[in-house]
């Protein structure tokens, strides 16, 4: 077999064999590759070096200059690449100014014309002197950089909490949408949150600048108002820019300020008895009135009881009408004794209705069979269905329970409804508000349209509503805001226990201003994060030479509580969080001239 010349190995250049690399590798040795910030420093030391050394000084200094306004602010590094348009224009400005500087002194010494007519031996001492001028310089903005980029290391090593920027909070800054402080506006979809003390200006700093139009919101309004402060300062302007104004106020309160009281019947929202949402419904009702507690230790007869109401409650939509058709009538049977009582449960068992008779049926069984366990038991159930129906008696509530206000019309946008009750009835009739709120909110989930914001004050008194739970997670898609505003978030853990971060984890805004508990102050601290104190050496240019962090909150708990007296501190959407001072509408003159007197203060 022969071997063909094509065969053998290609010939090996010289540096393989004396060197053993390939030409290959040579090439990449010697290739320079494409680092613009490398690029930018070599022409930055050719210009010290033929420009001379203060050319280059005042290019640098412009170049600090022009960092410590628009870059370190940002915490962006001190590169070279790539060079902002302002940084640009900072070098060469420096550069100019630099010598314009010493353009003066420059004529007096003559330097000028020993250029003019300089010799070789000059032109040689010249450049040294440059070379070594400007490797000082470029040697001393080196350090500079360095400096500074160990101070910003330094300054992320345990936390880069930092305020929200201006930029950032651009979107916030025009409506149309709901007023949340600060000249600040939330035009999206969303819930808000706000923890305000006890006088702190909830009211006078958010919800009547929003209720006299301020930030332009478009929608219906729901407002829980406690002694009807804000009713009588806004609902003029509200009848003015075209809302239908409805007042639940069953006391009167500031009536002659206010303006007449409607009624509504909670139990409308079981108009329909074919629904297949009528069960559900009748069972929410009943929680209203005997609610879910946490730690009951008494739930086997809570939930009975609870039972009993909707049972009852299922009887009165399916039997009767008009003005029998209320909670009125649920306050009269459950106080009917001995035959009265018999007789109601007998009814229930003979229920004919063609929808929904045999859960009544059945209800009135499971009361049969509850008085027949025994008188004790039974009495202990009923005596919860009494206690729960108990604020049913005032006359002026059962007033106020009768059909005629209709919660379906705040889907079309237009109408502000207030929800008046006195303070010292907020813990004796919370039931009738946890009825109102909840029975409005899902009339409004079952014809969604405009935007409705139900703006909750005093929401604690309400106690604990599943339906808010629900309505945090899913019905903004549904064009609803709820708008809680507590004292504390002390009142929400106690409430909802371990499901109380649901609302600051759901809310898209959260406020907190005259805080004054421990717990609200840390979770604001916590939430707005720990930063870096950095502690620096400064050096030449102004800069870091050396620098050393230690770790502490941005704002430590002490300082949310001083500094909340004057100012909400507030988290808007995914944003660092911000601080601004409270702004209360009196101070604004277009807001006092929509206002009414308020008639609390003399």
């Amino acid at each position: 077999m022969t071997s063909s010349h094509n065969d053998a190995p290609p010939e090996t250049g010289w540096l393989q064999q004396w060197f053993g690399v390939t030409s290959q590798e040579i090439d990449q040795l010697f290739r320079l590759k494409s680092d613009p910030a490398t690029f930018n420093r070599f022409m930055l030391f050719v210009v010290g070096l033929l420009l001379t050394p203060i050319t280059l000084a005042g290019a640098l200094l412009g170049y600090v200059r022009a960092y410590n306004r628009f870059m370190r602010p940002l915490a962006e590094y001190p590169r070279l690449h790539p060079l902002r348009p302002i940084v640009r224009f900072a070098m060469v400005l420096g550069a100019i100014l630099i010598w314009v500087g010493l353009f003066v002194a420059f004529l007096s010494l003559g330097v000028l014309a020993m250029i003019m007519g300089i010799t070789g031996r000059v032109f040689l001492i010249y450049v040294g002197v440059n070379l070594l001028v400007t490797s000082i310089v470029f040697a001393s903005f080196r350090r500079w950089q360095i400096g500074v980029n160990n101070a910003l290391v330094e300054g992320n090593r345990f936390g880069s909490a930092r305020f929200a920027r201006p930029d950032e909070l651009n979107p916030y800054r025009q409506g149309p949408g709901l007023y949340v402080g600060g000249g600040f506006v939330f035009k999206d979809k969303g819930h808000v949150l706000t923890v305000a003390g006890t006088r702190g200006g909830k009211g006078t700093n958010l919800i009547i600048p929003n209720l006299l139009g301020l930030g332009g919101y478009q929608g219906s309004w729901v407002v829980i108002d406690p002694k009807g402060e804000n009713a009588a300062i806004t609902a003029r302007y509200q009848r003015e820019s075209g809302k239908q104004v409805v007042v639940l106020n069953p006391w009167g309160l500031l009536e002659e300020h206010i303006g007449e009281a409607e009624s509504y019947n909670p139990l409308d929202i079981l108009a329909d008895t074919s629904s297949i949402h009528l069960v559900d419904d009748a069972q929410m009702v009943a929680e209203m009135l005997v609610p879910v507690e946490r730690n009951d230790k008494n739930k086997f007869f809570t939930d009975t009881a609870r039972s009993i109401v909707t049972g009852l409650i299922m009887q009165i939509v399916t039997t009767q009408e008009g003005d029998d058709r209320t909670l009125t009538t649920l306050w009269r049977w459950a106080r009917l004794a001995g035959d009265d009582w018999d007789e109601l449960v007998a009814r229930m068992r003979l229920n004919d209705d063609p929808v929904n008779g045999e859960i009544v049926r059945n209800a009135g069984n499971e009361i049969v069979k509850l008085m027949e366990a025994g008188e004790e038991t039974f009495g202990s159930i009923l005596s919860s269905v009494l206690q729960a129906t108990d604020f049913l008696k005032s006359p002026a509530l059962q007033k106020s329970l009768r059909s005629g206000y209709d919660p379906k019309t705040l889907s079309d946008g237009d109408t502000t409804l207030y929800i008046i009750i006195p303070a010292d009835k907020l813990q004796s009739h919370a039931r009738w508000l946890r009825l109102i709120t909840t029975t409005t909110l899902r009339a409004v989930v079952r014809n969604p349209n405009k935007r409705v914001t139900f703006l909750l004050d005093e929401f604690a008194a309400l106690g604990y509503l599943p339906e808010i739970e629900t309505a945090l997670s899913t019905y903004a898609g549904f064009e609803i805001t709820v708008w809680p505003i507590l004292q504390s978030l002390i009142q929400l853990q106690g409430l909802y226990g371990e499901n109380w971060e649901t609302f600051t984890a759901n809310t898209a805004i959260r406020q907190f201003f005259t805080i004054n508990d421990n717990f609200t102050a840390n979770y604001v601290s916590a939430a707005i994060g720990q930063t870096s104190h950095v502690i620096t050496t400064r050096g030449l240019f102004g800069g870091v030479q050396d620098a050393n962090a230690n770790q502490r909150p941005l704002v430590t708990p002490d300082e949310v509580r001083r500094g909340s007296a004057e100012n909400i501190f507030a988290f808007f959407g995914g944003n660092p969080p911000t601080v601004f001072t409270k702004q209360p509408y009196f101070h604004n003159s277009n807001l006092r001239d929509r206002a009414e007197a308020n008639p609390y203060i003399a």
